[in-house]
């Protein structure tokens, strides 16, 4: 499954945006079972979820960074193994090859859409190439690059035929 978390707050207001978002999500990590994954496209939230986290639902929580990768792999295979919940905190670097099958990772939470940052000169570049031909840059460059990492990034929740994933993007955009 797929939700698209409605938020009141705009993620363009980083900090309105955050504080909601972080709430939400303590609510829903608090309900996993077995394994997840959080993946955040800021150091600061991520920051701000791991300071928000209440004292019982810290030792539940792997931050990346906080362990080497492949310690903090195996704590987290370990824990689910045993049947305990596990939730990694992670950047956008795990939502890229990172291979958590099955109970592993059945929870995916987006913070925010993984949209690129315009301060790319190629993409800069074409955006204004685009422009100037009056065609939509966002829509052209923007939309397809952030959907395909977004499947991507799906994929931590599916990684076989069998593999059932519960997705929740905070962002509605």
């Amino acid at each position: 499954t797929l939700i698209a978390a409605e938020t009141r707050a705009d993620p363009k207001n980083a900090a309105q945006f955050t504080t909601e978002m972080v709430e939400a999500l303590l609510h829903d990590i608090a309900r996993v079972e077995y394994g997840a994954l959080v993946l955040f496209t800021s150091r600061e939230q991520m920051r701000q979820a791991v300071d928000a986290l209440p004292t019982a639902m810290r030792s539940v929580v792997l931050v990346q960074n906080a362990l080497p990768r492949t310690q903090l792999l195996k704590r987290h295979r370990e824990r689910v193994e045993n049947g305990e919940p596990s939730v990694i905190f992670g950047m956008q670097s795990f939502g890229e090859g990172l291979d958590l099958p099955g109970k592993l990772c059945a929870h995916l939470f987006i913070a925010k859409l993984p949209f690129a940052p315009p301060d790319d000169p190629v993409g800069e570049a074409r955006a204004e190439w685009l422009q100037a031909r009056g065609r939509n840059p966002f829509m052209e460059l923007t939309v397809p690059a952030t959907s395909v990492r977004l499947a991507q990034w799906a994929g931590r929740a599916i990684r076989t035929e069998t593999d059932q994933g519960h997705i929740v993007c905070y962002d509605k955009r």
